[in-house]
């Protein structure tokens, strides 16, 4: 079974986070998950104190630091993902004052496909509200996920099919059995392309994008 990926949701004054964003490395210094390991995945909410915003970035430890001083707190370098690059960037203009927009993202088509999901170990039945080259939000039927979760996504049948991997970003309760859930697509290869097709499929189709 895939270890689950490390999760946490933290407030950054932007002074901090502007401190801790390399965009050269394409690292960020997170003060937090200091017990991690490097190398472990890890899936980081954050938010910027006086902005109403907030943004999933995904990616890998790359250095830890377990002891600290006020002037130097524990915590992860996060080696992030190419996929997370634009939301690290989106952030870092949040932090500096900058104008932010959303438009820059890419389009999200409104449709509704059955997909097997499979969490830990169990397949949940799930279909899609709306799915771009990132990811997806899915009404997801079962029990919770957790934030950071790793699941698996059929993208065909067969006896071959394309699985995508994807870790959970959001969760939200819609009824006592009923819930919808964000995930990012975190495959390449195959099954990125995979992914990558069915949304091709969907802007084809005529789907409302937004």
């Amino acid at each position: 079974m895939k270890r689950a990926v490390q999760s946490v949701a933290v407030n950054l004054e932007p002074s901090q986070y502007l401190s801790g964003w390399r965009p050269e490395a394409a690292t960020l210094f997170i003060p937090a998950l200091s017990e991690t390991r490097v190398g472990e995945d890890v899936a980081v909410r954050i938010g910027i104190y006086g902005k109403a915003i907030r943004a999933t970035v995904y990616g890998k430890v790359a250095l830890v630091r377990r002891m600290g001083r006020p002037s130097l707190p524990p915590g992860i370098d996060l080696a992030v993902e190419k996929a997370s690059l634009p939301a690290a960037r989106f952030l870092a203009m949040a932090a500096r004052g900058e104008p932010v927009t959303f438009r820059e993202r890419a389009p999200r088509f409104a449709v509704s496909l059955p997909v097997p999901v499979t969490s830990n170990g169990a397949q949940v039945p799930a279909s899609t509200i709306n799915v771009s080259d990132g990811g997806c939000s899915v009404q997801w039927q079962g029990p919770a996920p957790q934030v950071g979760d790793v699941v698996s996504i059929r993208l065909a049948k067969g006896l071959l099919p394309a699985v995508a991997r994807a870790v959970v970003c959001w969760s939200q309760a819609e009824g006592e059995q009923s819930r919808s859930v964000g995930l990012r697509i975190i495959s390449e290869g195959r099954a990125g392309r995979a992914w990558r097709a069915l949304v091709a499929e969907a802007a084809k189709s005529g789907a409302v994008a937004s």
